[in-house]
């Protein structure tokens, strides 16, 4: 089985790479076949979207193309101490809630999350760069607690959730994006 996988990302990335054409093919046929993957890349990106312009991270840009899905946020300082090992505990908190929030808004709308292994490999990073070890429960716990905060500020932010949803998947830019979270009211 882990030939199989390994096989099929093989194929995708040299078709991708001499015909990129034709993963847009497969992918808009994928996305018929299951139609709810666009709603879920929307939710889960939105999530990340709004959660970090609600705890104060700028977003830089975004993507909800299928295999190219994505959140880019401005904090360059950030960036910076992840890099280099100097998170204080609000920043590791902060970081934590933000990456959560694409696995809790999935969590709130379908029965299974699929979207959670890049979010919980980054939190990982995250808690390796705290200035203070995390100890393993401790990591557990701020998992639970990432989950937590997200899940808090996406139903209380609903409306907001559902115009930066709308927007999105629509095209808008970051600007435009953010217009439409500031012009819903919960």
């Amino acid at each position: 089985m882990p030939y199989l996988a390994g096989g099929v990302s093989l194929a995708v990335l040299a078709v991708g790479s001499v015909a990129p054409g034709l993963l847009t093919v497969f992918t808009d046929r994928f996305s018929r076949v299951f139609p709810d993957y666009r709603e879920r890349i929307a939710r889960h990106e939105g999530a990340h979207f709004l959660v970090g312009y609600l705890l104060g991270v700028p977003v830089a840009g975004y993507s909800l193309d299928l295999g190219k899905e994505h959140t880019d946020f401005v904090e360059a300082r950030m960036e910076t101490r992840i890099i280099q090992g100097r998170l204080s505990e609000p920043e590791v908190n902060l970081l934590a809630a933000v990456a959560m929030a694409g696995p809790a808004a999935e969590a709130l709308a379908f029965p299974e999350v699929v979207g959670q292994s890049a979010d919980l490999q980054l939190l990982g990073r995250i808690m390796q760069r705290s200035e203070v070890k995390i100890p393993d429960a401790a990591q557990q716990n701020l998992t639970r607690w990432g989950c937590w905060t997200a899940v808090n500020l996406l139903k209380e932010y609903s409306a907001e959730f559902d115009a930066l949803r709308e927007a999105m998947a629509s095209g808008a830019t970051v600007p435009e994006c953010v217009a439409a979270i500031e012009g819903a009211k919960s």
